[in-house]
């Protein structure tokens, strides 16, 4: 439901915005974006040993920057670069307990290729929709009594999504961005106690952000 949500409040953004006829991104043009905002996922976690699954549907928070460099008046080419926050059960997903059984902190990273179409570009209004695919990161670290729990996994994610600024100055001006995506990861490094499972992380779903955006050409 928070998703449909999400995608009305989007084409209600892009729709009231699409009224004029000058260009804001052009072929040269080099943006930054930085924004923050919510993810819906589908959280799962794979025991390597037993070949068990377990998942839920749970909110995270996201904090990505992006750059981006106009090869024509249509196409740009950028990078991003970002975490997603989650807090989940740590025996459920990971196979231990906290102290006091508090929620474990996860933390993600990612580090994406964006191919950006732009479909529609005014004098403040830039509307596009990109695909990205990278690298992602999975990992916590947790104190338990004498025995640290440290987790390290890689993998890779694709993203889909669309993007719209509205420049309220010349090259400064705000950004709000809805995507869907869909990442895996096996672990690198995995809990320090022997007894610990193996675990896989996958991580499926949607993301909406708002954020500044700055055009230096």
């Amino acid at each position: 439901m928070k998703s449909i949500k999400h995608i009305c409040l989007f084409i209600a953004l892009v729709s009231s915005v699409l009224i004029s006829n000058a260009q804001s991104f052009k072929k040269g043009s080099f943006l930054l974006s930085i924004s923050e905002g919510s993810t819906r996922a589908n959280y799962s976690t794979s025991n390597n040993f037993t070949h068990s699954m377990v998942n839920s549907d749970m909110d995270g928070v996201r904090d990505p920057l992006f750059i981006e460099y106009g090869i024509s008046n249509k196409w740009g080419i950028g990078l991003s670069t970002g975490n997603d926050l989650f807090n989940v059960d740590s025996k459920k997903f990971y196979g231990f307990n906290t102290e006091n059984n508090k929620p474990l902190s996860v933390k993600t990273s990612e580090f994406t290729f964006d191919l950006n179409y732009h479909l529609f570009s005014s004098k403040r209004t830039d509307f596009s929709l990109y695909g990205s695919i990278g690298s992602f990161g999975v990992s916590y670290s947790e104190k338990v009594g004498n025995a640290n729990y440290t987790y390290q996994s890689k993998g890779g994610i694709v993203r889909v999504g669309g993007k719209l600024r509205y420049y309220f100055w010349k090259r400064l001006g705000v950004m709000a961005m809805y995507s869907l995506y869909s990442a895996n990861s096996s672990p690198v490094i995995r809990p320090t106690i022997s007894e610990a499972p193996n675990y896989s992380t996958q991580i499926k779903g949607s993301a909406f952000e708002f954020g500044l955006c700055f055009r230096f050409f």
